[in-house]
């Protein structure tokens, strides 16, 4: 198969524009490491030490409302709204619960193990930059 030149000059000089670790390709053994939006940390904050089952969407809530003393809240329709976005991202799993009161069943949420490293990552970063100094 032969490449087209303009072609391969391009790929050429793209090559030499990439950081030096995406050229050697050891970005891609080790997974890129960003803190999540505000609201999807405070979300995996307070979903970090529930017990094993999860935590339910409204203990979510409260956790907003009583950690803030009130000066914080999160309506339901956004809280599920991340939920799910969280979920494709891979950073928290939910499981079924039982139906309380005739309702709907409830959806337990907790930490994957990407959860998990997300939330030690965001940790580390905000100590090591609350000692920071120039």
């Amino acid at each position: 198969m032969k490449i087209d030149p303009m072609f391969q000059q391009t790929i050429d000089i793209s090559a030499r524009a990439a950081p030096k670790d995406l050229r050697e390709g050891n970005s891609y053994d080790k997974p890129v490491q960003t803190i999540p939006p505000q609201t999807e940390l405070l979300i995996l904050w307070a979903i970090q030490k529930s017990d094993p089952k999860g935590v339910y969407g409204l203990d979510i809530q409260r956790a907003f409302r009583e950690c803030s003393g009130g000066n914080e809240s999160i309506s339901l329709g956004s809280l599920y709204s991340l939920l799910k976005r969280m979920r494709k991202k891979g950073y928290v799993k939910s499981c079924e619960g039982d139906a309380i009161g005739g309702g709907a069943k409830r959806q337990y949420y907790s930490l994957t193990e990407t959860g998990e490293s997300v939330v030690r990552y965001a940790d580390e970063f905000f100590a090591r930059l609350r000692n920071w100094s120039p």
